[in-house]
Parts: C-alpha cells; structure tokens; sequence
C-alpha cells in the first residue's frame, strides 16, 4: 500500500512541478500553486517518495544479484552429484551403523528442522526415537547420533517393524549425498515407507525450481527415483514358471530405473491398482519367470516405479516369425496402509511423465472388494490417461479368481464395470500377424493364477491375460503422455 502512495505523490507532483516550470518560462511568474504551503509540502513529499522506491528498487536488485549468485554456487555443486553414479555407495560404516541403530527404541518419529544455505532455505529431516537419530548429512553422509535436537517439526509416527530395520540396513554407511537426488528427506520417508521421496523436489516448489533447468532429461528423471542400490539387490529368476509356455510370453531382457528416448519406440504397458491386487504377480506371469516382487499384503511391495523390458515372439511354426519390444511397467499400489494417496498419485504421474511419451495399455488390475478409496484413484487415472478416447487401450482385469464358480466372475466383472464406468462389452478383432485372425480379443476378464496350480487350470487365463495386453488394436491410436494432458 506504501508502494502504491508513493507512486501517487510522484505522479502528482511531477504534473504539479511541470506545470509551474512551464508557467515561469513563458511568462516569468510563480504560480501560486507553488507558493502555497500544501505544494511545497507536495514537492517535498515527491522527492521522499521518489528516493524511497529508487532506494528499494537498488535493494531489491542487490537481493536479485545474490540470489542468484549463491544459487549459482548451489547449482554448480550440485552439478558435481549429478555426474555421480545414482547410488548410496559406499558403505565401509554399514556394520558399525547397524550396530548403532539396536539401541533405537520401537516407537519412531519422522521430524525435520529448517536450515538455510547460501540464502536457501529447506527442511533437514531425521528419524528418532526421542534420544537416538539417523539422518543424511551433506558431507558426511549417512550418520546416527543422539545429540539434542531443537524446534523440531514431527510429521510422522511410526513403529520399528522388521521391515523398518531392513531397510535402514540397506542404507546404514551411505554417504553419497545430493540435495535433489538423495537428500535427508529421501532417506527417511524410505526408512518409513520405503517410498524414495522429497516432497521439496516435487513439481512446482523453490527448491526445484533453483536447478531443474540446469539438469539434462535423463537428470531430471531420476528426481524421487531409487537409487540403484536399493533397487536390483536380488537378481530375476531364471527358472521358468511353466515350462509348458513355450515361446507366446515375454522374454526378460533387463530392468531399469528410467527410460530413454530410444525406449519409447517399444509396446509400453502400464499395470495399475490398488495395492494387492496382484499387478506383479500378472507381469510375472507375462513373462514366464519371477522378474518383480509379488507378495499379497495390505502394504504395497512396490514402492516404486519398477520398468523391465523384454520381447515378445509371435511365430505360426513353418511360416513367420516377428517380434515386438516392450516395456511393462509396475506401478505403486493404491491405498497403501504406509503411503499416503496423494503422495502415491504424484508418484505415478511423475514417473509416467518423466519416462514416457505415449502408452500403448494400460492395464487397470482390482480383486475382491473394490472399495471407495480404490474406484475413486482408479477413475482419476483414467481420467487422466484419457480413457474414452481410447477405450482400446485400457485392460481391466478382477484378479485372484481362482476359486470363484463361473457364476460370481460373471456377477464380479458386471460389478467391476458398473463400478468404474466402463464398456463391459469392449473388444476388438485381432489383425492378422498374430495368428489370430477373426478372433475377438476382449478387453475385461476375471482371472486367477493360484501359488502351484497346474498349468491345465491356468492355461486359458494366461492366453486371455496376454491376448488381451499384448495384441494391439491396429486402428486405435497410442496414448500420448504430455505435460497438457497431466
């Protein structure tokens, strides 16, 4: 508002000013304008305002030319840990930090107190147990301690679980530290959830915005990626699921932690759903051999964005023979008990955006009760992804079916679409080249692939699992994924 005043008295007062010069030009008198007592007060008041902004103008570029010098400094030595490899390593304290953390009691909190660097202010987070901490330090990595803390922030309380000490083994000695990549907010929300996240570094916050336009694509896609380390620990099975598959499935090729332009010219396939639907047991299945974790839980296995690539063969033996690239990606479980929904929905569309240019299926996987919670993320990624433009590539499938009689799968499918608004009835007839030809492929199913069952009971539902998600409709259009349609 004082702005504002002051631009007044500057305006009037240099009409007033001008008009009194221009009179004592012409004619050589003083208007009594400027005689006046008010006036000269005007006049004076002109002068304060105008030194008043010009001086505050100065200021505010000396602030401008620091800031953006210490951010200069920030960048460039963050530019240092970008060169780095996306890793924790190395870990030469591990034994002795593990030793450290059995004195932390069960019950944990999640806290963080404010710091500042070169003019920048974030938010240092560490776990504790009221007397004990462990948090990741810039410089000194990874480190555990029980000095005292003051005016710290508790956002979170949790329990020391086994699964809670196997991860803080994982990165117990770590110390390669970077405030965008891997930084103390990182560390702790995976101590807690296993989830690798900074809400600082998501879209749109300061701290993002000093250096996201300084990192390269393939940078700025590892921002709330897993480091490396923590991820390919225990190598794919190699060992067949069911030797009876023959070649119709997805041979493993590799799992990585982004993907490339190159990438993007593969089939690329989405799995979504709630947590414990069995999204990673169905991407198993597809490619004959335990390439993901499946575990049924109320905590999601996968807590982040897992993408493995791999070929499919289509062969009419004494024929043809093609093949086609994919990528199939497994997505974090909705209505996790440990991650929040927000927090899981910006998970997926910023990895989705980041990785990808279009999708070719999205392959939506519920089982049991879809419950509130469940439809409703359902719907928005749907929403998202554009589903009535492009029915063709959407899957639904009610998973863990097995022991359902045919009759409860055809009240369970009618269920699942009326719930989720969809075209029970949408299908499509293959193209020839799959040989296929004339046969319908339908696009919702009721499946069920039971721990040890034969391959007689799971024949069919692996031929309408990879009809369905791997024959393309050859007149439907890819998805694009783009920062308007996000």
């Amino acid at each position: 508002m004082k702005d504002e005043y002051d631009m007044i008295v500057i305006i009037i007062g240099g009409v007033l000013i001008g008009i009194n010069y221009i009179v004592l030009r012409k004619f050589g008198i003083v208007p009594v304008t400027i005689m006046c007592f008010s006036c000269v007060k005007l006049v004076w008041n002109w002068l304060v305002a105008t030194a008043r902004l010009d001086a505050k103008l100065v200021w505010n570029w000396l602030v401008a030319k620091l800031s953006v010098d210490t951010a200069s400094l920030l960048v460039e030595k963050e530019k240092v840990n970008w060169s780095k490899k996306h890793d924790l390593l190395p870990k030469a304290k591990r034994d002795f930090q593990v030793e450290q953390f059995k004195n932390f009691r069960k019950q944990l909190r999640m806290c963080y107190y404010d710091v500042e660097i070169d003019g920048h202010k974030f938010q240092q987070h560490f776990v504790t147990d009221g007397t004990w901490q462990i948090e990741f330090d810039d410089g000194k990595g990874v480190i555990i301690h029980k000095s005292p803390m003051f005016d710290e922030v508790t956002t979170d309380e949790f329990v020391l679980t086994p699964e809670v000490m196997s991860r803080v083994h994982k990165i117990c000695g770590g110390n390669n530290y970077s405030l965008v990549l891997r930084n103390s907010e990182h560390l702790c929300r995976y101590i807690r959830s296993g989830a690798w996240i900074s809400f600082q570094m998501a879209r749109n916050t300061p701290l993002r915005a000093i250096f996201e336009n300084h990192m390269s694509a393939d940078q700025r896609k590892l921002i709330n990626t897993m480091p490396n380390d923590l991820i390919f620990e225990e190598e794919p099975s190699d060992e067949p699921i069911y030797n009876e598959v023959g070649d119709y499935h997805v041979q493993f090729c590799q799992s990585k932690e982004i993907l490339t332009d190159a990438d993007n010219d593969a089939f690329n396939i989405l799995f979504l759903g709630p947590t414990g639907s069995g999204k990673s047991t169905l991407i198993n299945h597809l490619y004959n051999q335990d390439v993901v974790k499946a575990v049924g839980s109320a905590s999601s296995v996968t807590r982040s964005m897992t993408y493995t690539q791999g070929e499919v063969v289509w062969t009419e033996p004494g024929k043809w023979k093609k093949s086609d690239k994919v990528n199939i990606i497994d997505s974090v479980g909705f209505c996790d008990t440990e991650l929040p929904p927000k927090q899981v929905h910006h998970m997926i569309k910023n990895s989705v955006k980041m990785n990808m240019t279009y999708i070719d299926k999205v392959v939506i996987t519920c089982s049991g009760r879809i419950e509130e919670p469940h439809y409703k993320a359902i719907k928005k990624f749907m929403k998202w992804l554009t589903y009535e433009d492009h029915k063709h590539n959407f899957v639904f499938i009610w998973n863990k079916c097995d022991t359902l009689s045919d009759q409860e799968k055809a009240e369970g499918l009618v269920d699942m679409s009326s719930i989720l608004g969809t075209d029970l009835n949408m299908q499509f007839i293959a193209p020839s080249g799959y040989g296929r030809l004339d046969k319908s492929i339908k696009l919702n199913h009721c499946l069920g692939f039971a721990p040890g069952a034969p391959f007689e009971e799971v024949e069919k539902n692996l031929e309408s699992l990879k009809n369905a998600v791997f024959i393309r409709d050859v007149t439907n259009k890819r998805i694009p994924v783009n920062s308007e349609s996000c």
